[in-house]
């Protein structure tokens, strides 16, 4: 469901800031099972948060990490190899990579562009038939 216009977003973001890693994220009314992206008080990015891993607090954020990244290949490369399986489902996450990366002094950031299409997923038979309708239009 990625729309054309949110991967040139994204891409061209990518281009301009010059970063190891930017993230297309999206707000979502409901973001039940997402990952959250956490903002300081700047409101620049500091982290993705697993639903499982969240604080109540960090539970009602609305921008979502879709799964949806641009990384500079080297960057990528070297934060793969510092993943940790320290969370609660004991997995090596892709999504701590821009986490390792900021640690590690390198600049990452989210760009909130993704619709609200781009956060479908399909899980039932209602979510399945709520895809397709998107998908006929």
């Amino acid at each position: 469901m990625v729309q054309v216009a949110s991967l040139k977003s994204l891409l061209s973001g990518f281009g301009k800031r010059r970063r190891a890693c930017l993230l297309g994220t999206g707000k979502k009314d409901k973001p039940t099972g997402l990952g959250r992206i956490v903002r300081d008080k700047k409101g620049e990015f500091a982290g993705i948060v697993e639903e499982k891993d969240a604080t109540s607090e960090q539970r009602a954020i609305t921008e979502v990490n879709l799964s949806t990244y641009v990384f500079r290949p080297d960057a990528l490369l070297s934060s793969l190899k510092e993943l940790k399986a320290n969370n609660a489902q004991g997995e090596y996450y892709l999504t701590d990579c821009p986490g390792v990366l900021k640690a590690a002094g390198e600049r990452v950031d989210a760009l909130c562009v993704l619709k609200p299409v781009e956060a479908l997923s399909i899980n039932t038979p209602e979510e399945l038939a709520a895809v397709e309708r998107e998908m006929q239009k």
